[in-house]
């Protein structure tokens, strides 16, 4: 290593078990450039990660600016991403940084073969989900971060040691979103209509006819929807959309502090993967945050064995599902959406796509057939094996 590279890392390198050529021959991918992902990035930048990887779908907004400490005034209206990378090479130039405008799960398969350890810094528990997924499959380790107001939380995903994202999704994941995720259901306009009643939000009947009609058909679908999905919408409408979102998705509160702790942490745990062990062993239990009262707790969780994502016993072999040959493909999306606690399924049988309104006798599916389930909780297809029984309830 250069002699001026030495100087600058000098007093890291004096941390027992420090190598920094491990550091500076490392990528680590980071999803999600806001408040814990601008923190993160800048520290791991600034102790010369080889290189990172940014990616971000959003741009900034004025409200960013309390807690997203790489954003100014003038970089408003900007890919997140995309300035972060800018305001990162000033900090840190021997990093080397790549930065996307994109949905992380539209991002190039091969490129994140290549990533070292992935971090979670995103804002909904549907993309965090597909990650978490996605660290499975290709047995990365995974740094996953959170934070409301004064609270936060990191955990450190280790596929085959410890507990992912899933195996306690019942009790980690917010109440609102589990509901919200297994409320998949036969659907008319007027559902929709009575549900943002509940929600005392009153729109004209012709305005939820074409939300439905676009496919927006449940309060999880004005929420959770991706927002570049609405930008292709005309005008008016996309702004309705945004207006009912807010109203029914206010923003989290946050600040500085917490990100700043959290980040802390989430970096500190990602070196210490890197390092293999050499700088102490990395958290194998969720680490929460309280700033109120400037506590951090050990939760111990433990890995599930039955966990349909990383549980030994469910690697490559289907979930039976049983059904009768009289129920639609839309009975059989309700079960699915139930067990796996997913709000957008979609079932392929061999090379087809099936529809709704199809009756499983009609498509000749028989016992032991094996269906794959697609939906944008995860990385790679669920396999789910059928079990036909006659006079099924499902119908």
């Amino acid at each position: 290593m250069e002699p001026y590279l030495l100087e600058r890392y000098d007093r890291q390198i004096r941390i027992s078990g420090w190598d920094q050529w491990k550091v500076s021959n490392s990528t680590v991918l980071i999803a999600g450039v806001g408040a814990t992902g601008c923190e993160l990035a800048k520290n791991l930048c600034l102790a010369g990660i080889g290189k990172l990887i940014l990616v971000d779908n959003d741009v900034i907004e004025l409200s960013n600016l309390n807690r997203q400490m790489l954003f100014d005034d003038s970089d408003i209206g900007s890919p997140k991403a995309i300035i972060a990378k800018e305001k990162l090479q000033k900090i840190n130039p021997y990093v080397k940084v790549d930065a996307y405008y994109e949905d992380i799960r539209k991002f190039d398969e091969s490129m994140l073969k290549n990533v070292d350890v992935f971090c979670s810094c995103l804002d909904n528990w549907a993309t965090r989900r597909w990650l978490n997924s996605l660290a499975v499959e290709l047995k990365k380790p995974l740094v996953d971060t959170a934070i409301e107001g004064l609270y936060g939380n990191v955990q450190v995903v280790i596929p085959g040691e410890t507990a992912c994202l899933e195996c306690h999704g019942d009790a980690l994941i917010p109440k609102d979103t589990q509901l919200a995720e297994c409320t998949l259901r036969r659907r008319k306009p007027e559902d929709l209509a009575e549900d943002l009643r509940k929600n005392k939000i009153e729109i004209p009947f012709e305005l939820v006819k074409e939300l439905f009609s676009m496919g927006i058909k449940t309060i999880y679908d004005l929420k959770y929807t991706p927002i570049e999905r609405f930008q292709k919408e005309g005008s008016k409408i996309s702004e309705e959309i945004l207006r009912i979102r807010d109203l029914l998705k206010p923003k989290l509160p946050a600040i500085q502090g917490g990100a700043s702790v959290i980040a802390g942490v989430a970096s500190l745990e990602v070196l210490k993967i890197i390092h293999g062990g050499s700088i102490g062993k990395v958290a194998k239990h969720l680490i929460v945050y309280d700033g109120v009262s400037q506590r951090l707790t050990k939760v111990t969780l433990k890995r599930r064995e039955d966990c349909f994502v990383c549980g030994d016993i469910m690697q490559g072999k289907p979930i039976e599902i049983t059904v009768s040959p009289d129920d639609y493909i839309w009975n059989l999306k309700e079960k699915v959406s139930t067990l796996f606690s997913i709000p957008d399924p979609e079932i392929q049988y061999k090379k087809w796509i099936l529809k709704d309104e199809q009756k499983l006798s009609e498509i000749n599916i028989k016992s032991d057939d094996i269906l794959y389930i697609h939906t944008s909780r995860r990385y790679v297809p669920i396999p789910i094996k059928v079990s036909l029984i006659e006079n099924s309830s499902g119908t």
